[in-house]
């Protein structure tokens, strides 16, 4: 959540354009990416289209403005960029989809984003899940150590 450690490599984001960007009925963050690379000084011909991917790093994913969430990454390292955008990644946005992740792959262990969402838990609660992991692990070569006895 700091930023020290991160770089700009790090936050971008890769989604292939299924479609032409005409046919996209909604603005997801991919497209909105493509339709700012079209309006973009240095893109002069550039236009996605369908199967290109697009890279994007997300800036402000609440803004009422959807061409105001992403910052294609070719705007970026061309030095396009606006007041808002350099450097300033949305650190919540990330923040929940690595908890997104983390939840998906350490729910069956009993992991809960919940703890992580409030900041106000201490250190040991975040942890419940660790601990109840290990308790088990630690039962089960328990219980193995018994049967090899027997």
């Amino acid at each position: 959540m700091t930023g020290e450690e991160i770089q700009q490599k790090d936050l971008v984001i890769s989604k292939l354009l299924g479609q032409d960007i005409e046919k996209y009925k909604n603005l997801f963050p991919h497209v909105s990416a493509a339709i700012q690379l079209l309006s973009s000084k240095g893109g002069e011909g550039r236009r996605p289209s369908k199967g290109d991917t697009m890279q994007y790093i997300y800036i402000n994913s609440k803004h009422n403005n959807p061409l105001r969430r992403v910052v294609p990454l070719e705007i970026l390292q061309k030095g396009e960029m606006r007041e808002d955008s350099a450097m300033n990644y949305d650190k919540d946005k990330y923040r929940d989809m690595i908890l997104d992740a983390a939840e998906t792959i350490l729910g069956y262990f009993g992991f809960d984003r919940t703890v992580y969402e409030n900041p106000r838990n201490n250190g040991k609660k975040k942890m419940k899940w660790y601990y109840e992991l290990q308790e088990e692990r630690t039962k089960d070569i328990q219980t193995e150590i018994m049967m090899d006895k027997q």
